[in-house]
């Protein structure tokens, strides 16, 4: 499903489309009951962020208060792929996100 989100998201190539996707995405992300469906939503997230790059970081503000959530997780799993979608962002930005993170 993760592939089929981030073809359908680059093939799309604009940040118009992206948005409701990336609300779908960050919904998934904030599932409190199942740890496997906030995975494959982080997880997703990694992947259009590495997939799409730097254009994809307009969206990053909307992320940050999800991701600032999923650090604490206690799927430590979840919290790893939420360390890896900051620090591809911030590498990507060239700048450290720590500030915006609650």
């Amino acid at each position: 499903v993760v592939e089929c989100i981030v073809a359908l998201a680059t093939a799309a190539g604009d940040e118009q489309l992206w948005k409701p996707l990336n609300h779908s995405v960050l919904q998934a992300c904030s599932d409190e009951n199942r740890s496997e469906v906030r995975k494959a939503g982080v997880s997703c997230l990694l992947s259009l962020i590495n997939s799409i790059g730097e254009e994809y970081m307009v969206l990053i503000p909307e992320c940050l208060p999800i991701l600032s959530e999923l650090l604490e997780d206690s799927d430590e799993e979840v919290a790893g792929i939420a360390q890896e979608c900051i620090s591809q962002s911030e590498e990507l930005l060239g700048e450290s996100l720590q500030d915006s993170l609650r």
